[in-house]
């Protein structure tokens, strides 16, 4: 399974570079993980980009974005260097919202997105942790407030984390 694999990736990233506690430093990571990083005005409705070039990948990201959403960003295109970094490729991230089938999804590119948006989600809001917190702090992920918080102590939109903790099956345990 995709997600699984993801999960897997993403959790021996986190272990191999020693990190556990939170909110996941992510730019440190791409760093580490040989990559630059570098705020760019990409416009309005593009949130980042990965230019891969003779091996070496430069991730941009939008700093008019908010900035749990460029850690998102910059997350999802580590994501795109991880996964998909044999295509050596350039991609541009519009809006992360793909709830549609068009041209791309035979293409693969749609698979490639949420491979990459799996990817931000499982290495910003690693499942271990999440379950951690949620039983340490007993949170009522149901209650508005308490996602907020939830989301804010993981540097993430309330959005990225309800979505996680959905994905997961988490609501069901709290």
């Amino acid at each position: 399974m995709i997600s699984k694999r993801i999960e897997r990736i993403t959790s021996g990233i986190l272990q191999e570079l020693s990190i556990t506690k939170l909110p996941i430093p992510i730019e440190d990571i791409a760093k580490r993980r040989g990559l630059e990083i570098k705020a760019y005005d990409l416009g309005e409705n593009v949130s980042g980009v990965l230019v891969m070039k003779s091996g070496n990948g430069t991730i941009g990201f939008n700093p008019n974005e908010s900035k749990v959403r460029q850690r998102f960003t910059i997350a999802h295109e580590l994501g795109h260097y991880e996964l998909h970094k044999e295509d050596n490729t350039l991609f541009v991230d519009k809006d992360f919202k793909v709830l549609y089938r068009d041209q791309n999804s035979s293409t693969g590119e749609l698979k490639k997105e949420q491979e990459a948006n799996a990817f931000a989600a499982a290495i910003l809001m690693p499942e271990k942790l999440v379950r951690k917190e949620i039983k340490n702090y007993r949170l009522d992920l149901s209650d508005e407030e308490s996602m907020k918080g939830f989301a804010k102590k993981f540097n993430v939109s309330v959005p990225a984390m309800t979505f996680r903790v959905v994905n997961l099956n988490l609501l069901e345990s709290t």
